[in-house]
């Protein structure tokens, strides 16, 4: 039998998430792939595991078992309250604490027979609780960094640091992260694992093919990005502020955020939004075949999956120096693109000029791009590291 291992995602409740792209529970379960959280999923199975993802939801009244459609693997809902709204930030991170549904979350893993449990981000309650359950049940409890990089509040301060002391691993692919923790915490492992990439699913395709499905003329220069309507975090002011043309740039997702982005590209005949968080891998692969250039102007990043995206379908990238994106496109392999420092609108308006200007040097990035993919963030080299990351402590 393979060992079982415990993933759970970001939020007080996973609702935290859901809400703002639109989707809900069900919607999760049935139609949702890919991302970091998938990925993992499937990097694990791969590997011999057997993951499933455990998260507390609003919207159930006691523990439900769902299946995931695209892996297999078993998604448990426990219930669970949001703390969102609570604007005091010790006061939130007290009701964090309280309101972190552990007996539920004992019950499941013991159901399950899990050994292993990996939660998203150290710096927030949630991990504290399951950091203090894993001491309890003897259970290995590993932390996966996706951009939470500050303590929020002086409560937390004073537990995280034994928190983050008794996790058996932080897998943490940001190089400035790994500095920050390591020079704060001092913690027992730190891994660089990056998060994965199915390179048989992302993959290059005719550009011309793709600009006809979709109804596009093969001449115009192309700029796109996707993911998560979230103005501050992903730059996007930034980016409609850089953005002059000629050619057209794409936005698409959906989020908290799109109310104030509706007014910001109202009445600009350069930018198009498509205002939705799509499921449809084959349509977001079309729209980054089609396309000339991934910009990607965050402030603030962990380990983005969608950069990853664009370059396994051989895109060219220009990406901010927010950390995370600079791992992916700095280093001693071959360039996926170019970098800009984060909020600079001009140095981000040159760079998409000089690639707009020079189709053999976007050529030359975006195989560089797709040769990267391959040999760094593929399912199966991310397998193989967390496989041997997490064998030595339970198999």
């Amino acid at each position: 039998m393979n060992t079982a291992v415990a993933i759970v995602p970001w939020g007080d409740v996973i609702e935290d998430y859901l809400a703002p792209i639109g989707l809900t529970v069900r919607q999760l379960a049935e139609e949702m792939s890919g991302g970091w959280l998938f990925g993992y999923v499937e990097a694990l199975q791969q590997a011999g595991w057997a993951p499933l993802v455990l998260a507390p939801s609003s919207s159930v009244r006691q523990p439900e078992r769902l299946i995931h459609a695209a892996t297999g693997a078993p998604i448990w809902l426990v219930p669970g309250r949001s703390c969102e709204s609570i604007q005091n930030r010790n006061l939130r991170a007290l009701r964090q604490w309280i309101t972190t549904p552990l007996r539920a979350f004992r019950e499941v893993l013991l159901q399950e027979r899990c050994r292993t449990l990996i939660v998203q981000d150290y710096e927030r309650p949630q991990f504290d609780a399951l950091a203090a359950l894993g001491r309890s049940l003897r259970v290995p409890v590993f932390a996966t960094f996706q951009g939470g990089d500050r303590t929020l509040s002086g409560l937390e301060g004073l537990v995280r640091g034994r928190s983050v002391a008794s996790a058996a691993g932080l897998i943490i692919a940001a190089s400035a992260e790994r500095e920050r923790v390591q020079a704060l915490y001092r913690p027992a492992h730190v891994a660089d694992i990056p998060n994965p990439i199915d390179i048989y699913e992302w993959q290059p395709s005719s550009r011309s093919e793709a600009r006809s499905v979709l109804g596009l003329a093969d001449g115009p220069f192309i700029a796109v990005t996707h993911g998560r309507i979230d103005v501050h975090r992903k730059g996007l002011d930034v980016l409609l502020a850089a953005w002059t043309g000629p050619g057209e740039l794409i936005l698409i997702g959906s989020g908290q955020d799109r109310e104030r982005l509706a007014a910001m590209v109202a009445g600009r005949s350069d930018v198009r939004w498509i205002d939705s968080y799509t499921n449809d891998r084959s349509l977001i692969r079309r729209w980054l075949c089609a396309a000339d250039v991934y910009v990607s102007a965050s402030r603030i990043e962990g380990m983005p999956v969608a950069p990853l995206e664009a370059m396994a379908c051989g895109l060219p990238v220009i990406g901010s120096t927010a950390q995370g994106l600079r791992d992916i496109l700095e280093g001693d392999g071959p360039s996926g693109g170019l970098l800009f420092p984060s909020e600079n609108v001009a140095a981000l308006s040159a760079a998409i000029s000089r690639l707009r200007d020079d189709p053999a040097l976007r050529s030359r990035l975006g195989d560089g791009a797709r040769r990267l993919v391959e040999q760094r963030f593929s399912v199966p080299t991310v397998s193989r590291a967390l496989d041997a990351l997490l064998q030595p402590r339970q198999r």
